[in-house]
């Protein structure tokens, strides 16, 4: 990298022609890897000072190539602010703006663009901590369920609400049995999708093979002949991400069971 020589004064240049000062760095801490997710806060101005954008974003790390926004991110650690002069074209081509503004005339048009950033995380971190942020969001609206009904509940182990509403007399299903459950399917917001009762028959399957939600083969191997009980279901115990007919995507699940026989 160039130090000296520049025409912009305080500025260094990398071998790329990006221009950069520092205002805080911290040269221990971590640099962005490819597809590691940043958090940062940035300004965006012209040369005579007026603002094109100042907002607070979360970007992937993306490989970069001479003078554009992702070199002026890999420059920079967790925590450093540091201010980049940058060839306008390099930039918008890479900024997700769509059409290049009328402003960029031609190939040396610069933008003085000032960055911050808050964290960095690899996309593994990233994806976890999204997965443990919709867990809770949901955990509340369980919670939320239970109070509005008038349910007092506490989950099992793994999230799933199993509510007897009638202790059944006879034995409880195993692992491989084959069972017969009469249910009504709803959604939180009482939507029923697809009920055995409606049909007039019940459902047969082999409990613990996979046939059916997990939510339900953990559940219904909790019951007794004869019993019935709720089965409140987080999504993961569901259907999950995918959506399922009217269930959407990412949908717990209330199902009112009844386990009408166990195979011999």
């Amino acid at each position: 990298m160039a130090s000296c020589g520049n025409k912009y004064k305080g500025f260094k240049k990398t071998g790329s022609g990006l221009y950069y000062r520092f205002f805080t760095e911290n040269a221990t801490r971590y640099v962005a890897e490819n597809d590691d997710i940043v958090y940062l806060e940035m300004s965006l101005r012209t040369e005579n000072d007026s603002v094109i954008d100042a907002k607070q974003m979360r970007v992937a790390m993306k490989p970069w190539f001479s003078g554009n926004f992702y070199e002026a991110l890999s420059l920079m650690h967790e925590g450093d602010s540091a201010e980049f002069i940058i060839n306008a074209k390099k930039y918008f081509e890479v900024s997700n703006y769509g059409q290049i503004p009328d402003f960029v005339k031609d190939d040396k048009t610069m933008l003085w663009l000032v960055i911050r950033i808050d964290s960095i995380q690899t996309l593994e971190q990233w994806k976890k901590a999204l997965a443990e942020a919709k867990l809770e969001t949901e955990r509340k609206v369980l919670e939320n369920y239970l109070i509005a009904n008038n349910i007092t509940a506490a989950p099992q182990a793994s999230g799933l609400y199993y509510i007897e509403t009638k202790e059944g007399k006879g034995e409880k299903p195993a692992i491989g049995q084959k069972v017969w459950v009469h249910y009504t399917g709803k959604l939180l917001d009482g939507t029923v999708f697809d009920s055995s009762i409606e049909r007039g028959m019940p459902t047969p399957f082999q409990i613990g093979i996979g046939k059916v939600i997990k939510g339900w083969d953990e559940g219904i191997p909790m019951m007794k002949k004869g019993g019935k009980a709720l089965l409140l279901i987080p999504s993961y115990l569901a259907y999950g991400e995918g959506s399922v007919g009217i269930i959407p995507a990412n949908s717990p699940l209330l199902f009112e069971v009844e386990l009408v026989d166990i195979e011999d």
